[in-house]
């Protein structure tokens, strides 16, 4: 089993860190490795490689030890309910942890066994803050129909009693760490997917070598820019980014942008829907249809990296989105699109087809499996 290898001074920290991004192994346990490191086991949701807060800190496969004392909530649960039926009932177990919220999904078949649910997964993860039903995505925006279902105070609160509660102790506003940065965000009026982690670290690597070989810091464009997962940590990385352009149509995303990226957050939330503005010179933020961007003649041929994150639509919509780009020179296009299966190997071609360019190379990498029939696809197109 994988265990991340830390000096004994972070582990605490570490094991914050891998706790809030869904990657500790909570069955196993924490356990004295090597000159004075501590072995943390880490879940099947970690990625094989993970972010830069983690370098220099090895993963080492080593023989996993159950935790004897500590409880899980599937053995909590099972003592709730009786025996058999986590194996054999219930269908939707899993759940996602954003910042302090515990976000599970709905499932008719668990509507019976809610209370046990809610008792033994903030028994058994008590940093959680609130607890949500997932009752699947909604509007043009695809944001969560997020249901509160228990609070945390000085006590554990469900059911009717959380009627008598303050409406401000459901605010579902959290801070979610991701590459070392901690992205404010709330789940119910903004998209957002922890699972792309790995793809965001992968494009500002990508962008960073880009910037290398140019020489000169590299002007971004993020046309579906969400709440900055992938710009903030590029931002972060001095000389990397020069120009820049951050957009997306939900007016509330633009909103928890202002707070997560660096030159924004010095600055009043400021711009207006269907336009864009230059509240600070290079720097671009928009609330507009992105396929409308290219309308605005100094926007085209001005970037040097394209990144398209709409995966359901980025084959749709990513012909209107090349006049952005500069039309000769190098040129990097990094972004995620769900195709079918059986369409993987095909897409090169199709991108090439698209974009109709001088293209030197196109990588495609097949993220994981979207549902029965599709794959989640990140690709980089390299001029």
């Amino acid at each position: 089993m994988r265990h991340l290898s830390v000096p004994s001074s972070m582990t605490q920290q570490t094991i914050d860190i891998l706790r809030e991004s869904g990657w500790l192994d909570t069955e196993h346990r924490v356990r004295p490795y090597d000159d004075g490191h501590i072995l943390i086991p880490l879940n099947d949701n970690a990625p094989s490689e993970l972010p830069p807060t983690f370098v220099n800190l090895p993963i080492i496969d080593a023989k996993p030890v159950l935790w004897k004392s500590r409880e899980s909530w599937q053995s909590r649960f099972t003592e709730l309910v009786g025996e058999g039926v986590l194996e054999n009932v219930i269908i939707t177990k899993s759940h996602e942890i954003l910042g302090d919220l515990l976000i599970q999904r709905y499932d008719e078949v668990n509507e019976q066994y809610l209370s046990a649910f809610i008792q033994s997964k903030m028994e058994t993860h008590p940093r959680i803050r609130l607890m949500l039903i997932d009752h699947g995505v909604k509007g043009e925006f695809r944001i969560r129909d997020l249901q509160p279902i228990a609070v945390r105070t000085d006590r554990l609160v469900w059911g009717e009693g959380l009627m008598d509660l303050e409406s401000n102790l459901f605010d579902p506003t959290t801070d979610v760490p991701e590459n070392g940065l901690r992205l404010r965000l709330d789940p119910s009026r903004v998209y957002f997917s922890s699972k792309l982690q790995y793809e965001r670290q992968n494009t500002m690597n990508e962008l960073s070598q880009f910037s290398a070989e140019l020489g000169r810091p590299i002007n971004v464009c993020d046309p579906f820019c969400g709440v900055g997962p992938a710009i903030a940590p590029m931002l972060r990385e001095e000389g990397l980014v020069g120009e820049l352009l951050v957009n997306d149509l939900n007016p509330d995303c633009l909103l928890f942008l202002f707070h997560n990226v660096k030159p924004l957050r010095e600055l009043k939330p400021n711009f207006t829907p269907n336009n864009l503005v230059e509240p600070t010179p290079g720097l671009f933020v928009g609330c507009m249809d992105a396929t409308q961007i290219s309308t605005k003649a100094d926007q085209c041929g001005r970037w040097d990296a394209l990144l398209v994150n709409l995966p359901h639509q980025t084959l749709s919509l990513l012909s209107a989105l090349l006049p952005l780009l500069r039309p000769e020179g190098p040129m990097r296009i990094c972004g995620w699109t769900i195709i079918p299966e059986s369409e993987v190997n095909e897409l090169p071609d199709k991108l090439s087809k698209i974009i109709d360019c001088n293209v030197e190379d196109i990588e495609v990498r097949v993220r994981k499996q979207f549902n029965a029939t599709d794959m989640l696809t990140a690709f980089i197109v390299r001029r």
